[in-house]
């Protein structure tokens, strides 16, 4: 009975740590969507700088319009889970029912998050089909040194600047 009501306490915790987890997982993906901008745009200028014209400026705001998405519902996600974990880290008398509320809402905001790379990825196979058909001797997987501000997750909130080549 002891370990029941215990588990009765934690439970939503748990599920917010385990949200977290997740939310870790969709800010690498939108980082990495990030860095694939970059490498568009410098592929772009590559081919323009060789007078190649690819007709894709459509598909890449596409490309961009969704990544941004992606961004704003994972950092509203992360403010519902960092708010559950204090409400239920600061005060035991709270609401289970709160914490379990705002969980599900950043579940919900991460799960959009997920689509709208889905859907950037589409986007994605269709511009590189676009270039390879424009520019076969394009090498999409070619190193560009990007910049990706992170948020640290400490009590004052530091940026740090990572530097990614992929």
């Amino acid at each position: 009975k002891k370990l029941r009501n215990t588990w009765t306490s934690l439970r939503s915790k748990v599920k917010a740590y385990a949200e977290r987890v997740v939310s870790a997982r969709v800010e690498g993906l939108v980082n990495r969507g990030t860095v694939l901008e970059k490498k568009l745009d410098h592929i772009l200028k590559k081919a323009e700088e060789k007078g190649i014209e690819i007709n894709a400026s459509e598909d890449i705001s596409a490309f961009s319009a969704k990544i941004a998405l992606a961004k704003d519902k994972y950092t509203q996600a992360q403010a519902k889970l960092q708010a559950a974990l204090d409400l239920k880290s600061g005060n035991e008398s709270s609401s289970s029912e709160q914490v379990k509320a705002l969980t599900d809402e950043a579940k919900a905001l991460l799960k959009e998050a997920r689509n709208a790379l889905k859907e950037a990825h589409d986007i994605l196979k269709a511009i590189a089909k676009k270039i390879r058909e424009a520019m076969p001797e394009a090498d999409l997987s070619e190193d560009v040194e990007v910049e990706v501000a992170v948020e640290t997750e400490t009590t004052n909130t530091n940026t740090e600047t990572n530097t990614a080549a992929t």
